[in-house]
């Protein structure tokens, strides 16, 4: 059985997981009803749920509002089919006011730092779209804009969606209005390529054909799913990318939010995912009940029980700690490395060669902000080789640095000289005197 862990209690076994789940290199999160439930979208099966206010409203005509969605029912009879219209135009509303929440904006988080390889969604709202993530969809138009191939999709929504509607006669698709009004598209509309047929057929003399009903673009019960098997090659692709090889030392997280896991497709999913690599994949649930028993076991590594929301922000927590850490860390070297190299400058070590000095000098720069007294001058002198070149061929063996040239000062031939004491600009007139033909860079 799965190890349980509650959200509310500071354990060492909690905060470890927390700590091993914000360093992990990949994720792949599975989310249900139970994450759009702050965002003013009623999940199903709760007591406050879309079963329950259906049932309520139409227990005459159904017995569960189950019921209203298996499409061995609804399609019955005219009237079902109508209250199911209506309820699907009402969700649509619901879904164009409702805004992400905490987890959408951590799932959103997860793709900006790299990490997301997938998220897949049974829910329909679309709500992972409107926090930025791309979306695959197969009804979008091929070049539109809200088309996604899978490759580059970040969200999958497994039980389709309501941002489009299909007739259930010809199969031709059309965006679900948000508002009503000319041109606009709702549920049960009659499809305007059947009466655009018809009519032509009308106009030759010929007799009209029936027009079929717009429905929304989601998976109903007892109804095959139209793109199950783009689905399953999305599904294998992640599972294959868990257990690659270059993963091997890497730790992947399984997050599940939100769901019972009680549809059969969510759990085979869930199943693939988790055991595809059990070497370094941890499978994490999170939900407000507790889900998972016996028959998890070898799937699902930890069942934490608390809001998901406060495990998102308690991930993100460990994210900023680690990230201040970081930070400090760095600024505490660099200015070890200054308060260091100032030392060695000011005293410098016994046997330490004038070329070791000099270069420790020039790596001693202030951080920026710091305060100095007066700007240190150091000359850095380089190698003229005119051996058997004539002075207009002359090379430099060692180029220095892209600080400024002075080539107003000589030294003699075939000799090198590196000149790293400390001197003040008013030394440079002075020494061109006695050292003829070199080059001098000075660096502040």
């Amino acid at each position: 059985m799965p190890e349980t862990l509650r959200l509310c209690n500071r354990s060492a076994e909690l905060s470890a997981l927390i700590k091993r789940v914000a360093a992990a290199r990949r994720f792949v999160v599975v989310t249900g009803a139970g994450i759009s439930v702050n965002c003013g979208i009623p999940d199903f099966r709760s007591s406050q749920g879309i079963f329950r206010q259906i049932q309520e409203a139409h227990g005459d005509l159904v017995s569960s509002g189950r019921d209203l969605f298996d499409a061995s029912v609804i399609f019955r009879s005219s009237e079902t089919a109508s209250i199911f219209y209506h309820w699907m135009t009402h969700l649509r509303h619901q879904c164009t006011d409702a805004r992400p929440g905490a987890v959408h904006r951590f799932i959103r988080q997860l793709a900006d730092r790299g990490a997301l390889l997938r998220s897949y969604t049974q829910n329909i709202d679309g709500l992972e779209r409107k926090a930025g993530l791309s979306v695959w969809d197969p009804y979008a138009e091929k070049g539109s804009h809200d088309y996604v191939s899978w490759q580059a999709a970040q969200s999958v929504p497994l039980h389709g969606s309501m941002e489009y509607l299909v007739c259930q006669l010809c199969s031709s698709s059309f965006g679900f209005s948000e508002k009503p009004g000319e041109g606009a598209m709702s549920a049960g509309d009659a499809c305007p390529d059947c009466l655009a047929r018809s009519d032509a057929r009308a106009a030759h003399g010929r007799r009209t054909l029936p027009s079929g009903k717009l429905r929304p673009t989601v998976v109903l019960y007892e109804e095959p799913h139209p793109h199950c098997e783009d689905i399953a090659r999305i599904i294998s692709h992640d599972a294959r990318t868990l257990a690659s090889r270059r993963d091997q030392k890497a730790t992947n997280v399984v997050l599940v939010f939100g769901t019972t896991l009680k549809v059969p497709g969510c759990r085979q999913l869930v199943k693939k995912l988790a055991t595809a690599s059990s070497d370094n994949t941890i499978t994490i649930l999170v939900n407000n009940e507790p889900v998972c028993g016996k028959s998890w076991d070898g799937v699902v590594d930890y069942q934490v029980i608390g809001n998901v929301e406060d495990w998102c922000r308690k991930i993100e927590n460990q994210w900023n700690a680690q990230t201040k850490i970081t930070r400090w860390t760095k600024t505490r070297k660099r200015n070890d490395t200054y308060t260091e190299s100032k030392a060695n400058k000011e005293n410098p070590p016994p046997n330490a060669s004038t070329r070791e000095i000099a270069a420790k000098k020039r790596k001693a720069t202030p951080p920026a902000g710091t305060d100095t007294e007066s700007t240190d001058v150091y000359v850095d002198i380089v190698t003229i080789d005119t051996n058997e070149l004539d002075q207009s061929e002359s090379r430099a063996i060692k180029k220095p640095k892209k600080t400024p040239i002075y080539d107003d000062i000589d030294i003699p031939a075939r000799r090198s000289l590196r000149i790293a004491e400390k001197r003040s600009l008013e030394d440079i007139g002075g020494a061109s005197a006695h050292h003829p033909q070199v080059s001098i860079a000075i660096c502040t």
